[in-house]
């Protein structure tokens, strides 16, 4: 996770592990595993011809290493058997969490660059040093959490702990993403973590209010990490189906518009610096000339990541667009648009809501997909990893056939 494997000596590790893994998982792989495995690494290697036709052969690394990373991941995951998901789901979480723990003490503490200052507010960074990528890692961790058997007392300490990060992270295209993500998650499983959630939330909340300036906010961690753990010891019990009485209804819509006051006023700050429009504006002129590169080569391209003359009058520049989808038309053109698509649909095609597990890691994918949209979070090899292996948990295991051994849908503890 150093860096996000960004960089062309990380993400070289990964292309050559995933290409390993992926020639290996290859044997003896099904009808439906190779064609996601053809579709996917046509369009990795479109980008790389896209990348030697314009001279660009370095400029394969770190998409390409991504791409493939995404599928290496996909096929280990996807062959695990029904009783080995629910390992691999914990193992997602608590990456997530680990990062998550270590960023929500860098932004206490103002540790750079494990939480990174922007307009003036710290926010959480983790080993990924780039705020939004880490808030993509959590959400997709988080989504994978609640999918998990939250009665044990590990599931629910991943659940808050990426709640209260991805929150700290202050990114708004990452929570735009699990909302979107959030909607295929059964209201049950959401339901039997309420309390660890609401523990994370209230935590990242505080780390938000107080992200403002230098000064280091010690006694802020250990209230951060006492709601976290408070909404991790909270044990699920079943939703009793009771029609409330006036009189609690009104207590709890009191408390509810008390508990919004003081929210707003306490972040007051950070969210109207985080509302401004000057960093919306750049993305915009980044888009545009992104669209500018793409029409001028539409077949091919003009090869990947070349330099974005964001305002030619002014000479100002920008290295990615902001936009995966933008990114990879303006490097390698419609084909590679088309290629994506079909890359996209073959995995589509594998997904099956089968139970709890399956329909939260469905919701973690179109968080990684709708993420996408908004930033360069793809350019992380590491997180290319973390997507595929979303992926896998969505897709039927190699035992299909029998019954489903996770939650059903509208099972909770």
């Amino acid at each position: 996770m150093r860096q996000g494997a960004f960089y062309r000596p990380d993400s070289l590790v990964v292309f050559v592990v995933a290409v390993g893994l992926t020639l290996v998982c290859l044997r003896g792989a099904d009808r439906q595993r190779r064609v996601v495995a053809a579709a996917l690494g046509a369009c990795g290697a479109w980008w790389l011809v896209a990348a030697v036709i314009h001279g660009r052969t370095a400029s394969f690394l770190p998409l390409g290493a991504s791409m493939v990373g995404f599928l290496a991941s996909f096929l280990v995951v996807q062959r695990l058997d029904a009783e080995r998901r629910e390992g691999a789901g914990e193992v997602l979480a608590t990456i997530g969490a680990v990062a998550a723990a270590v960023g929500l003490a860098a932004s206490a503490m103002r540790w750079y660059p494990l939480s990174m200052p922007s307009q003036n507010l710290w926010r959480l960074a983790t080993t990924l040093t780039y705020a939004d990528a880490a808030g993509l890692l959590l959400g997709v961790s988080l989504l994978i959490g609640v999918g998990l058997d939250i009665r044990r007392p590990l599931v629910r300490l991943d659940v808050s702990l990426c709640a209260a990060g991805l929150v700290a992270t202050q990114s708004r295209g990452a929570v735009a993403a699990l909302l979107i993500g959030a909607a295929l998650v059964p209201w049950g499983a959401i339901r039997s973590a309420r309390w660890p959630l609401v523990g994370g939330l209230a935590a990242g909340l505080l780390v938000v209010g107080t992200s403002a300036g230098n000064t280091r906010q010690p006694a802020v961690g250990v209230a951060v990490g006492a709601l976290i753990v408070a909404g991790a010891i909270a044990r699920p019990s079943a939703a009793r189906l009771v029609r409330p009485g006036l009189t609690r209804v009104l207590l709890v819509a009191g408390a509810t518009l008390a508990l919004a006051a003081v929210v707003v006023i306490a972040l007051h700050t950070p969210v109207e610096r985080r509302v401004e429009l000057a960093s919306t504006s750049d993305r915009v002129a980044e888009w545009h000339a992104a669209f500018d590169q793409w029409q001028s080569s539409i077949w091919t391209g003009v090869g990947p990541d070349v330099v974005l003359h964001v305002h030619a009058k002014e000479g100002s520049y920008a290295y990615f667009a902001h936009d995966e989808y933008l990114q990879i038309a303006a490097g390698a053109g419609l084909v590679g648009e088309l290629l994506l698509l079909a890359a996209a649909a073959s995995i589509i095609a594998v997904v099956r809501r089968r139970d709890v597990l399956s329909s939260c890691a469905a919701g973690a994918l179109v968080a990684f997909a709708v993420a996408a949209a908004f930033d360069f979070d793809w350019h992380l090899a590491a997180l290319g990893l973390i997507g595929g292996w979303a992926a896998g948990l969505a897709a039927p295991p190699v035992d299909a056939d029998v019954e489903p051994r996770g939650r059903a849908l509208d099972a909770a503890p």
